[in-house]
């Protein structure tokens, strides 16, 4: 075997023992996530709060790391040392971003006293997690919306706030016909829904004849324990541009979306 060849074999097998304790890591985050989520529906009080937040922080870390690992191997023409300070920054600015102003007020929300501030700070926790959302979250320009569940009779979820691309909802889902009954009956199972193009592949109850710029979208349930508080939608203007992954992280926006209404 040439010096070539012994040299490149050694490299493989070092990139090889550096590679598979960021898998191992990123696994067990990923394993992690359901069970935290799973816990959270029967907890309540202190514990919820606890465990959405691990959730959070386990369905984060899942997420960030392949994108670290990923954006490490494109930088080929840089140095090792280049390539790891750049993915070190990108990947703690990236969770600044989009974690640390949200727990920030999940935490101040939690432990308020005086009910007056809890809803000041409510009030800005709701279009944090929309804008955060809709700019980390699928492609340029989404949308995120929030729906609020009204109890009725008949239930009905109302469009109350938005972030993302311009243009306000207008769609009410209202039990009784078969868009309302499909949305409200989601929200209350706990469940998600992709579309992947609303076109070739309507959910129950679309309406065609309506006007509507994007051809893509998610909705999962805002549920903390056994109450139901709405749903978070995020869509897109390009058909297929949403994916399973972009659903996971909106139902990670979703949990701590409910731990901020559901605190009395």
């Amino acid at each position: 075997m040439s010096f070539v060849q012994e040299l490149s074999g050694s490299d493989s097998q070092g990139r090889a023992a550096r590679t598979w304790p960021w898998i191992f890591t990123a696994l067990v985050f990923v394993l992690l996530s359901p069970v935290t989520a799973a816990l959270s529906r029967t907890a309540s009080g202190g514990w919820l709060i606890f465990f959405i937040v691990a959730q959070v922080m386990a369905t984060g870390l899942a997420f960030l790391i392949p994108q670290w690992r990923e954006l490490t191997a494109r930088r080929k023409e840089a140095t090792a040392e280049e390539r790891e300070i750049e993915a070190r920054v990108d990947t703690r600015v990236a969770m600044n971003d989009a974690l640390d102003p949200i727990l920030h007020l999940l935490g101040n929300l939690s432990l308020e006293p005086k009910k007056v501030i809890r809803n000041q700070l409510r009030a800005q926790v709701i279009p944090l997690v929309l804008k955060t959302a809709a700019e980390f979250i699928g492609p340029d320009r989404a949308r995120a919306c929030w729906f609020k569940l009204e109890p009725g009779p008949p239930k009905r979820l109302d469009p109350t706030e938005f972030a993302g691309r311009a243009g306000a909802p207008s769609t009410i889902f209202v039990a009784g016909n078969a868009a309302g009954d499909a949305a409200v009956d989601m929200v209350l199972a706990d469940e998600e829904r992709l579309v992947h193009d609303v076109e070739s592949d309507p959910p129950p109850g679309w309406d065609p004849s309506t006007n509507r710029e994007y051809r893509t979208f998610i909705a999962v349930s805002v549920l903390a324990g056994d109450t139901a508080y709405g749903m978070l939608t995020l869509d897109a203007l390009e058909a297929g541009s949403l994916t399973s992954e972009d659903m996971a992280l909106l139902r990670l926006m979703a949990r701590v979306l409910a731990v901020a209404v559901s605190i009395p």
